[in-house]
């Protein structure tokens, strides 16, 4: 919460939580620009030298910083949980006060990574997207924006993103509801509990992590299923062009949500941890923990936690997924009416 973007959303809360929300989703759609930008220079570029061997190439030297996107991922949640910690075991409120300095350093830090890992999967996604067209043995011609069916399945591949993050984003909405529940049920039938008396009975956590884990499993089977049957489904009925259209759209617009949402979600969590740390004035008053921009900022964080943990991240499964598996089944769909589909006679 250094940088003055962040301070504005947190500043914003001061008229509530809605406009806390409008400014969180503004900035996030805002830091799509450069990111966009860059990768569409690197791909301009690499492919005027090398062709689609350049894009590839440009794919792994983004992968090939895995290791330190890997080690600034671990900081956040290492930092998050020594706070967890620190209060849970009731240390001075000074060490808690540095351990969130750490968490907001590693929601920055998570952030630059995820930037890393939606840049380097839009690359191997648009490499796999090359190879499935000369695997498919298509043309220029035939993947023209001219045709319907190209258009038309461009637009399905751009809408699919939306689909799985608004049922990623639901599945965490469940979830949290069960979860609550459960809790409240605890501290309804265990006596002490929520008021802290000593000699409470234990609280059930094993019921807890169960939900949670089961939930986790059970809730991302309807959008793996999407992911994986749209590009065969497509193939199979529409051919190859068609699919290529799709991955086109999937690729274009999964690119741009990813960003937007993990940004959004990390400017949201920072927000609160600046109004928690008093930086926040209004009329020249400090507004601390417990106050209504806090509150204000705590719904901001929970509405982004989906966000940046969820969607935002399993987008980039979304879009080497179906490129792989339109490449794996390339063949397939050539057999199928030289790759015209059932319904296509072209």
């Amino acid at each position: 919460h250094s940088y003055q973007p962040t301070r504005e959303v947190a500043q914003s809360c001061e008229t509530g939580a809605a406009t806390n929300i409008i400014y969180g989703l503004a900035l996030g759609y805002k830091s799509v620009i450069i990111p966009v930008f860059l990768l569409a220079f690197v791909v301009y570029f690499s492919f005027t030298i090398l062709d689609m061997f350049g894009v590839s190439l440009a794919a792994l030297g983004m992968l090939g910083t895995l290791a330190t996107c890997l080690s600034i991922d671990v900081y956040g949640p290492v930092c998050d949980n020594a706070g967890g910690i620190a209060e849970m075991a009731g240390f001075p409120e000074e060490v808690r006060e540095k351990t969130d300095a750490l968490d907001a350093a590693g929601n920055t830090t998570a952030a630059i990574g995820k930037g890393f890992a939606i840049g380097s999967a839009c690359l191997v996604g648009l490499a796999l997207f090359g190879a499935f067209v000369k695997r498919s043995n298509l043309g220029q011609k035939d993947v023209s924006l001219l045709s319907p069916v190209i258009f038309a399945a461009l637009l399905v591949g751009a809408m699919i993103p939306y689909w799985f993050s608004a049922m990623t984003m639901k599945s965490v909405g469940l979830a949290a509801n069960e979860m609550v529940k459960e809790v409240v049920r605890q501290f309804e039938s265990i006596p002490g509990l929520l008021t802290g008396e000593p000699g409470h009975a234990p609280a059930d956590h094993a019921r807890c992590i169960e939900i949670s884990t089961n939930a986790s499993l059970r809730e991302m089977v309807p959008p793996g299923i999407l992911v994986m049957s749209t590009p065969i489904i497509t193939g199979v009925v529409f051919g190859n062009a068609a699919v290529a259209g799709l991955l086109a759209g999937a690729i274009s617009s999964s690119v741009q949500m990813a960003i937007s949402a993990s940004n959004t979600g990390g400017a949201w969590d920072n927000a609160k941890k600046y109004v928690e740390k008093g930086c926040v004035y209004v009329d020249g008053v400090q507004q601390p923990k417990g106050s209504e921009i806090h509150k204000a900022a705590v719904v901001g964080d929970t509405v982004g936690d989906p966000l940046k943990d969820t969607s935002g991240p399993a987008l980039n499964i979304v879009m080497k997924l179906m490129a792989i598996l339109s490449l794996v089944f390339a063949d397939f769909f050539l057999s199928i009416n030289s790759g015209h589909g059932l319904i296509n006679r072209e």
